[in-house]
């Protein structure tokens, strides 16, 4: 095989490669973390005072195992009637999120839909209002 026809070849893998490579990457998903993202953006101030609120008062939601049923558990919020909504984010695939309302209770206790959330790594952000009209927010790592 003489030069030229070395050359040609090199550059014939070079150009199957990058037109290869150009397919891939046009098949690739690429998930927002929120389809409302940038409406969203513009309330982030409000989170910010919700979770400054929950610090604040040291009301971090956890999740427990009891019996084997999972809770979601905001402590220290006996006798004070909560609501609001869990949000349970999965990064890796925005098909597993799961979105919890959280009806009013006394006793700061919700059971986690367990059929719904699929076996993967979360971010649980917590929104929650008292009686007072207070908001909250908190993000938990849960991993099912």
């Amino acid at each position: 095989m003489n030069c030229g026809k070395s050359i040609v070849l090199v550059y014939l893998f070079f150009v199957v490669g990058i037109v290869y490579l150009v397919y891939r990457s046009s098949q690739q998903t690429i998930d927002l973390v929120d389809k409302n993202y940038y409406q969203k953006e513009i309330q982030f101030q409000n989170e910010i005072d919700a979770t400054n609120n929950a610090n604040k008062h040291g009301l971090i939601p956890t999740i427990k195992k009891i019996d084997n049923i999972e809770y979601l558990v905001i402590p220290d919020t006996s006798k004070s009637k909560l609501h609001g909504l869990a949000h349970f984010y999965c990064p890796s695939n925005s098909k597993n999120d799961v979105m919890m309302e959280l009806p009013l209770s006394t006793n700061g206790k919700w059971t986690l839909p367990s059929k719904q959330i699929k076996s993967s790594a979360y971010q649980v952000k917590v929104n929650w209002v008292n009686e007072s009209k207070d908001t909250f927010q908190s993000v938990i790592n849960y991993s099912k």
